[in-house]
């Protein structure tokens, strides 16, 4: 998303790219800012990617106010009343340029003279709300004066020149962390500002309170009376019995603004205001809930996650959830973080092409369903709080959503026609897997922008009532992405007037809107009895029990978690995990001859190739502030002292005048590393790709390294998504090839160490690599996995087609052999195998029906860890809609040193057993069932 950040989830409905979390514009661009009022940029070629750069440095931006009144505010920290503090940087205000003849017409913080009054998303609506952001004076868009102002001294009314309505307070309120915005200009005292010269501050006539950017408000609303004997204070009840108290004190004018990401405060109850949007896929992200000021300047940034997901580690994924939640805690305590944190991404990562397949942990739906288990129910439960959430996740985008922007579709106006095979099959079990209390048991939902077969996902009862809630049994809260309410009725047109659209998503399930839409027509909605009370107040419960839930309305000192302070972040042994996963995620392609690994005395090394000093490029999108980067050049530099560099080419462009370079180096040197690949320019939130060819004059470089190098040349690949390797896999000349999806902080440190043997690689592929022409036989927009006759097939499930290197390839710097330790065939009636497949049945809790044991052995020289990869092959794979073949199980052994011998068992259940049929449901498959593990082969007869 980003309603104007972004580095999350789309914010705005069309443009939405990631953001750097550190960097802070001196100005926004035409088209940097979105929201509501999206406007999208030029489309494709160098304009697109123009504008995604210079997106890239406001993504950033809409922080929250979460700051204390001495720290600088970050762009998109929004604008609220405030009791006036002596010498508050924050309430300090120049107006020079709006009472002086000739000034721009901003009105500016006075010690932060870059900050500018700005009204979010260039609104000019009534309720658009108001907040700082970087001084943009130079942008003469006529559509882009959102943050010109003029000040009439005898209605003390401050007008803003683009829409001609006033600054107000929100509800008329004359509370502290009252919200501010446009309105139409009436005259009333709410809109009343008087500028006192002495202290610098502009107040509120009504309320004599602070015009103020964002002083934060501690969360203590059961520390005082009367709130400690009502019984949303209790502790002793549920806390949907709590939340239901609470939500009957609100008083109703104070309900519509607690609809959107930035909720308003509850004066009456001294609740604050809350943000919901925080963000942690691989550590906690640049977000609007996220504030990177000290004492949290910085996070433990861990590869994306699809490096993550190709190490098949189980016990990894727990670890790095246990770490995100610790860290994420110690922002909240700090002040610079809500306790709702907007991860993980787990679509399948069906199509190559795809900008944010990246984000996720691959292409197969049960490897995705075990890292949500696992990831997700450690970053959200620990034993040193049993009686609440750590912090809580939200699983996205639900669902059947993987298309950004392409051949004409827009995410936020795309219709997914997903047949009920698939959904059953490919699309619905992560998501089970992710909020079943038999899984995660997230508590937290995002619908995506898209619709279902012709219904908006955030309006769509089966998906959000009658699956998550009543099939699956979600506890939690339910939001639309950023923008995607909108989406609803100005996108996908299912809705054609705002009282409808509320009806719509509220009554479908939707408890909160990231966006303004709810908080800006659900009270005319309920006045016009589209929308009931009762249905408000029940989405109200829902987002209060779960923060009830997160403990922030309990007393401190009863918390266990609110003890974790910022000395628990980037800890030496979260430093040792991120570099842990980085190694794991390392996938070996080729090897030929063993040129792999290097030896450390090597005399020199040439490293080329516009990826050797990546930093930031390694965190992929949705990242934070690292506390530490190491590129690949200087870990190796750390190993090899002599070292020729030459960048060689640039990621996209054309121009090759840096081959002589990049060949002068390889000529010099012992052996030729090349580092390369793509990165977020090319694929990102907002941005498909139309290629999966390697960009620019990569291919070209690599061949002329291959002719030019006096030793073996190596290929290191960075990106989520992958290209076409054809040319240098079937390159006699290209010794080694390397896989490292985006590494994250340690991802400089892992490549060296892999490639001069201080760990022998073992990650396996977690996604296909298909040719470039793969992308020529099916559509973006076909949703399909199985074939059919405009679509190949999708993943290695349903596409039998040529590809460059299968899901699962992986080597290894030893070898392994691999055996069943069953030899006889069982047999298992088919009555039993239905029996655990109904409609009240579920995958995660279906019993096993008998077990396989590999048995994995070291063969070579070398100790390494050795991933399992066991797939089932039914009757009639990969006919009439079969899977060719599907991952049932998976193992990472550690540390196998020569000789040994280990095993693993593998439970079979009836699911994996069992095919789905064309109508969604899924029955026992009588025949021989064969479990294979790197050709070795066993079976199972299922009997009919």
């Amino acid at each position: 998303v980003r309603l104007s950040p972004s580095g999350r989830d789309g914010a705005h409905q069309r443009c939405a790219l990631h953001p750097a979390p550190s960097a802070r514009p001196a100005r926004r661009r035409s088209g940097s800012h979105a929201g509501a009022g999206c406007r999208p940029g030029p489309r494709g070629g160098g304009g697109h990617h123009m504008l995604r750069s210079l997106l890239l440095f406001v993504l950033g931006a809409v922080l929250c106010a979460t700051l204390s009144a001495g720290q600088e505010p970050s762009d998109g920290t929004y604008m609220q009343l405030f009791k006036c503090v002596a010498g508050s940087a924050r309430q300090q205000w120049d107006l020079s340029r709006v009472v002086n003849n000739g000034g721009d017409k901003t009105i500016r913080l006075k010690q932060y003279e870059d900050k500018c009054l700005d009204i979010s998303n260039y609104g000019t609506s009534n309720g658009a709300q108001i907040w700082l952001y970087g001084c943009h004076t130079d942008d003469k868009e006529p559509s882009h004066q959102n943050q010109e102002f003029t000040y009439n001294t005898a209605t003390k009314q401050f007008r803003s020149t683009l829409s001609g309505k006033c600054i107000d307070v929100q509800n008329n309120s004359t509370e502290a962390g009252s919200p501010i915005q446009i309105w139409d200009c009436s005259g009333s005292a709410n809109q009343q500002w008087v500028y006192n010269e002495a202290d610098s501050t502009i107040r509120g006539v009504a309320s004599g309170l602070c015009l103020d950017a964002g002083t934060n408000t501690p969360w203590t609303p059961c520390a005082t009376q009367p709130n400690q004997g009502y019984p949303f204070c209790n502790m002793a009840l549920t806390p949907q019995q709590r939340a239901a108290d609470l939500v009957s004190r609100i008083p109703v004018a104070n309900k519509w603004r607690l609809f959107g990401n930035s909720a308003g405060n509850i004066p009456s109850l001294q609740i604050p205001s809350y943000q919901w949007w925080s963000e942690a896929l691989h550590g906690v992200a640049g977000s609007p809930g996220v504030t990177w000021a000290a004492p949290t300047t910085c996070a433990t940034s861990f590869p994306q996650i699809c490096t993550t997901g190709a190490s098949f580690d189980t016990d990894l994924w727990e670890q790095i959830g246990q770490v995100i939640s610790t860290e994420a805690r110690a922002f909240s305590n700090a002040g610079h973080a809500g306790l709702t944190f907007w991860t993980p991404n787990l679509n399948i990562f069906r199509d190559p092409r795809w900008g944010r397949g990246q984000e996720t942990p691959g292409e197969d739906p049960y490897l995705t369903s075990q890292y949500v288990r696992h990831y997700v129910y450690n970053l959200q439960y620990s034993s040193e709080d049993p009686k609440r959430l750590k912090m809580s996740s939200c699983c996205k985008h639900y669902a059947a959503y993987s298309l950004e922007n392409w051949g004409g579709n827009d995410r936020c106006s795309f219709n997914a026609v997903v047949t009920q095979q698939d959904i059953a099959d490919t699309y619905f079990p992560a998501f089970e897997a992710c909020i079943s209390p038999a899984g995660a048991a997230a508590s937290g939902i995002m619908c995506s922008y898209n619709a279902v077969n012709g219904v908006p996902s955030c309006a769509n009862s089966f998906l959000l009532t009658d699956t998550a809630r009543n099939k699956w049994s979600f506890n939690g809260y339910i939001t639309g992405d950023c923008g995607a309410v909108s989406c609803v009725q100005n996108n996908h047109h299912y809705t054609n007037n705002s009282d409808d659209t509320c009806k719509a998503v509220l009554t479908a399930g939707l408890d909160i809107d990231c966006g303004d839409f709810l908080p800006n027509n659900l009270a005319a909605a309920v006045s016009h009895n589209a929308v009931s009370m009762a249905t408000v107040d029940h989405a109200l419960t829902n987002l209060y029990a779960v923060l009830i839930r997160l403990g922030l309305f309990d007393p401190e000192e009863v918390q266990p978690y609110r003890k974790i302070g910022p000395d628990q972040i980037n800890t030496p042994s979260a430093q040792a995990l991120a570099l842990r996963a980085a190694r794991e995620g390392l996938v070996l392609l080729k090897n030929e001859g063993s040129a792999l690994p290097l030896s450390k005395t090597l005399g020199s090394i040439a490293i080329i190739g516009p990826n050797a000093m990546a930093t930031t490029v390694m965190q992929g999108n949705y990242y934070g502030t690292a506390c530490s980067l190491t590129s690949p050049l200087v870990a190796i530099k750390n190993v090899i002292s002599n070292v020729n560099y030459a960048q060689g080419s640039t990621i996209q462009t054309l121009d090759q005048s840096g081959f002589e370079a990049a060949c002068t180096a390889a000529k010099s040197s012992s052996a030729t590393v090349f580092i390369g690949g793509i990165t977020n320019d090319i694929e990102a939130e907002g941005h498909d790709r139309d290629s999966i060819a390697w960009p620019g004059v990569q291919p070209q470089l690599i061949e002329r390294l291959t002719q030019c190098s006096k030793g073996p040349v190596i290929l290191v690949v960075m990106g989520g998504g992958t290209v076409d390797m054809t040319a240098q896999r079937d390159n006699a000349n290209v010794s080694a090839i390397i896989w490292a999806g985006y590494p994250g902080q340690a991802g400089g440190q892992a490549i060296a160490d892999v490639l001069f043997g201080t760990v022998s690689p073992a990650g396996r592929l977690a996604q296909t690599i298909y040719p470039a022409g793969y992308v020529n036989q099916v559509k973006m927009s076909d949703m399909g996995m199985r074939p059919s006759s405009v679509n190949p097939g999708r993943t290695y499930r349903f596409y039998p087609g040529p590809v460059v290197y299968p899901f699962g390839t992986g080597l290894s710097y030893t070898t392994f052999t691999y055996k069943w330790s069953n030899t006889s065939v069982w047999s298992i009636p088919a009555d039993l195998v239905h029996k655990n497949i109904g409609d009240e049945s579920s995958f995660l809790t279906s019993p096993a029906l008998a077990s396989v044991t590999a048995v994995v052995t070291n063969t070579g020289k070398v100790a390494s860890d050795c991933v399992v990869l066991a797939f089932a092959v039914g009757p009639d794979a990969g006919k009439n809609g079969n899977p060719i073949k599907s991952l049932f199980g998976f193992k990472r052994i550690f540390t196998l040193n020569p000789g040994q011998e280990a095993t693993v068992t593998f439970p079979v259940t009836s699911y994996d057993l069992s095919y789905v049929h064309n109508n969604g449901s899924r029955a026992s498959a009588p025949g021989d069932w064969l479990f294979e593990v790197e050709g070795a082969i066993t079976k199972i007869n299922v009997e009919a």
